[in-house]
């Protein structure tokens, strides 16, 4: 677009640059002035910077030593308590050794091992519950501290002590060693363990029972955050004698790291957890502490990052501050000269010194405000041009109108003059014998034909005229209930129809049934009186089809034109009303070329809001229809579309449709 003047940047004068204008222009270089991203990039970097600094030292440190202070926490609970337990173990292997270290094993005297049994027992203290002595067959208990074991067999007795024994008797032929139950048993409320060694003289074993309760208690009894216990190598807890499936930390590493005999640590989602094996035996104890305790450390983190919060409110604010100023002011100053534009003031000052977004932004706004004056003015020609061409289309429609009125006026009138003199000429002929009457009969008879076509070509012209006017009032209507009704109006001898599915759309009822009527019409003019209609739904409309002799290639494109026909008689409008009426509803229509027998004739858009199917509105087609179908003058000259010719009588035959 051209404006009158020159460009808004030649017209307005520059404003004196500001003080911090200049000094920016000094300090920062053009791409950045230039540039908002950038300068607002700038900004945003040194902050980032700034809080990246602060957050990453201060996690680096407290992450040290919070993971430092869990790792040593609970390693050394966990040794501690590994000592603890086997400190414990070995002086009952201890107690086990010097009491099956006694020669009175050698006698084979019940009542002296029972004595010196329980003289052993008073002397090792309270944690040893029981002393007994099973035979050199390793089945039969000999003598104990509890009478009512001896003579009685340990698989019924005492299953528990099955293992140890065997252990004890089978691992070597070291009679020094002494062996451990896996896991406590329960007796008498109470929880024990096993320890079992071959007596120095004889084949027998001794079994010492102890409380492991006794020996445990000192697990719980340290002032730390971890919760203690003790399982064995399968994971079961050794002091839990009724569980049944292992613990669910026997399947981590960490575990499998502490049976080969080392510490190990495992963090599981709401605690860590230390491994640590107990020397002398197949024991594991573990510790368990809560995160929540253990990293008591969060309190370093927390103030940390109260502070990087803080660092970074205080850096955005100064950002904030520095860029609104440079951001939010001149957008106000924008919309106010925007809504003064929207006012109606083309004049608002649009100019601004600044080189970067912002300012071209100012400068976009200014040659759109030239534009803008520019298409108004278009606009409001382009509206005058409209309204012309409104008021000339109604224009047109009144004279199509006045056209329709006269077509029929002016060709009635001739009809009923030649309809007089043919009325006298059959009188005329019925009473003279003399005359050929035959030749004369056959004038009668194409007087009779002509006056029977040029009604018909009138019917058809005000029909296609007026069809093909806009549609303003529709109902709702069933398909097949109008192909049914249209049919019951056609003459259709043997012709029959089917109707094969139905749908429902809004449209002009009577217009609607005149088209169905016009295509049952054609069908049965162009297949014979046996040939079958068939119609039905479409995804997009319906389709009227039959089964007669079909529509050559050639004449597919000819078959909705003015004065087509291809039948004797025909007017030539029977299909053109057809489209007319589809047009008018906004749909199309189509001949179906796919179909290799009969005709097809397919109407699509049905029941689409909106349409567009045509170019060319209702009132452009019946401006067009009205130009093609001007009458010809008193001499039978042409019309303007050239669909009629001068019989050299004065009238003009129109060509034929199918």
């Amino acid at each position: 677009m051209t404006g009158t003047g020159p460009p808004t940047s030649e017209r307005e004068e520059r404003p004196e640059r500001s003080f911090g204008s200049r000094l920016a222009r000094s300090v920062l270089p053009g791409v950045v002035r230039r540039n908002y991203a950038l300068k607002f990039a700038l900004a945003l970097l040194v902050v980032v910077l700034l809080i990246a600094a602060i957050g990453i030292v201060s996690f680096v440190q407290i992450q040290e030593i919070i993971e430092d202070d869990a790792e040593n926490t609970l390693r050394s609970t966990a040794t501690i308590q590994a000592d603890s337990v086997s400190e414990w173990t070995a002086g009952m292997e201890s107690q086990t050794r010097g009491i099956a270290a006694s020669d009175v094993y050698g006698t084979r005297d019940r009542e002296r091992i029972r004595d010196h049994l329980r003289d052993s027992q008073t002397l090792v203290g309270a944690e040893i519950v029981g002393a007994h002595y099973v035979g050199p067959d390793h089945e039969a208990i000999v003598a104990s501290t509890d009478p009512d074991y001896e003579g009685r067999a340990v698989a019924t007795t005492v299953p528990a002590w099955r293992g140890p024994i065997e252990r004890a008797t089978n691992e070597s032929d070291d009679r020094r060693t002494v062996a451990t139950s896996d896991r406590a048993y329960e007796h008498n409320g109470q929880l024990l363990v096993t320890f079992a060694r071959p007596v120095r003289v004889g084949d027998g074993v001794l079994v010492l029972v102890a409380d492991v309760r006794q020996g445990f208690e000192r697990l719980h009894g340290t002032d730390t955050i971890a919760t203690t216990s003790v399982l064995n190598t399968d994971g079961h807890e050794v002091a839990a004698p009724r569980q049944t499936w292992p613990v669910a930390l026997a399947d981590t590493p960490a575990f499998e790291t502490a049976r080969q005999g080392e510490t190990e640590t495992h963090e599981r989602a709401d605690d860590v957890v230390a491994f640590a094996p107990v020397d002398g035996t197949d024991w594991i104890v573990v510790a368990e502490a809560p995160k929540s305790q253990l990293y008591e450390a969060s309190e370093t983190v927390g103030r940390n990052v109260g502070v990087l919060v803080a660092s970074s409110l205080v850096a955005l604010a100064v950002v904030g501050l520095v860029l609104g100023r440079g951001t939010v002011l001149p957008l106000i100053r924008l919309r106010e000269r925007t809504q003064e534009l929207e006012a109606g003031n083309f004049d608002a000052d649009l100019r601004t010194d600044r080189e970067d977004e912002i300012g071209r932004l100012f400068a976009s706004f200014g040659q759109m405000r030239d534009a803008l004056r520019e298409q108004i003015r278009e606009t409001e020609a382009a509206r005058e041009r409209a309204e012309r061409s409104r008021r000339e289309v109604a224009r047109q429609n009144e004279r199509l109108d006045q056209f329709a009125s006269t077509v029929s006026h002016d060709l009635r009138n001739p009809l009923n003059v030649a309809d007089g003199y043919r009325e006298m000429l059959a009188m005329e002929l019925a009473e003279n014998e003399e005359i050929d009457r035959e030749r004369h009969q056959e004038y009668v008879t194409r007087i009779d034909e002509s006056h029977d076509r040029m009604g018909a070509i009138i019917d058809d012209v005000l029909a296609l005229a007026r069809e093909g006017e806009s549609i303003d009032d529709t109902v709702e209507i069933d398909l097949e209930e109008l192909a049914t009704a249209a049919w019951s109006n056609v003459d259709h001898g043997e012709a029959t129809l089917s109707v094969v599915g139905t749908r429902t759309f809004e449209g002009d009822r009577d217009r609607l049934l005149r088209a169905l009527e016009n295509l049952f019409r054609n069908a049965i003019e162009h297949g014979g009186s046996v040939v079958t209609v068939e119609v039905g739904p479409t995804e997009a409309g319906f389709y009227v089809a039959d089964d007669g002799s079909g529509i050559p290639p050639d004449a597919v494109d000819e078959v909705f034109e003015y004065g087509k026909t291809t039948t004797e008689g025909g007017t030539g409008f029977g299909l053109a009303i057809v489209e007319a009426i589809v047009a008018a509803h906004d749909w199309t229509i189509e001949v179906d070329e796919t179909v290799t027998e009969g005709a097809t004739f397919v109407v699509e858009g049905v029941g689409v809001d909106g349409a567009e199917t045509e170019t060319e509105t209702t009132d452009e087609r019946a401006t067009a229809e009205a130009a093609d179908f001007t009458v010809g003058d008193e001499n039978g000259n042409e019309n303007e579309d050239g669909n009629e010719r001068d019989d050299g009588d004065g009238r003009t035959q129109p060509t034929h449709d199918l």
